[in-house]
């Protein structure tokens, strides 16, 4: 029993104190069930699957700012906005973030991090991770072409729009100016 208590994944704390463990150079890594996270489930076809994450903590060079480093992935079930079936959408997230009390601090974070403006504290840390992964989504979620239902609809469509009849009418257009 005790050597399956050690193989276990630590228990994950639901908020974080991100300057705390940026302090302590700190790293949180685990999983969610996509079903623990609603507002994504709000924008999936189903809430299937796990996600997983790597969060680092730590300070910029100058000791100014409070850095979270990290990566999540996930594999999710949508809707192809193209076919309207069902897909499989892999995310790969890489996450950026420099805690910022305003707006204002934000510009003055290290180059490619994103301000993470702590309004309230503690940092639920599912919201955190929920967040990330929704901005990480396609705005229109479509299958590769060579596995799109939809792909010979849309050939036949393009075939149909190179014999446009508005054709006419430019040669027409021509014709008219030209006197």
């Amino acid at each position: 029993m005790d050597k399956l208590s050690r193989l276990m994944l630590p228990e994950l704390p639901h908020t974080i104190d991100p300057e705390l463990l940026a302090r302590k150079g700190a790293t949180i890594e685990g999983k969610y069930a996509v079903s623990e996270l609603s507002r994504l489930c709000e924008i999936l076809h189903d809430h299937r699957g796990h996600i997983t994450f790597r969060l680092e903590f730590g300070r910029d060079p100058d000791n100014q700012h409070s850095l979270i480093r990290g990566r999540i992935k996930a594999k999710l079930r949508t809707i192809c906005q193209r076919c309207l079936d069902i897909m499989e959408l892999n995310i790969f997230t890489p996450v950026y973030l420099g805690v910022v009390s305003g707006q204002a601090d934000a510009a003055s974070l290290p180059d490619g991090y994103e301000p993470l403006i702590l309004d309230i504290r503690p940092v639920s840390l599912s919201a955190l991770i929920e967040d990330e992964l929704i901005l990480a989504m396609p705005i229109s979620a479509m299958h590769d072409l060579d596995k799109c239902g939809a792909t010979s609809v849309l050939n036949e469509i393009n075939a149909t729009a190179r014999n446009n009849p508005f054709r006419a009418l430019k040669n027409i257009k021509r014709k008219t100016y030209k006197l």
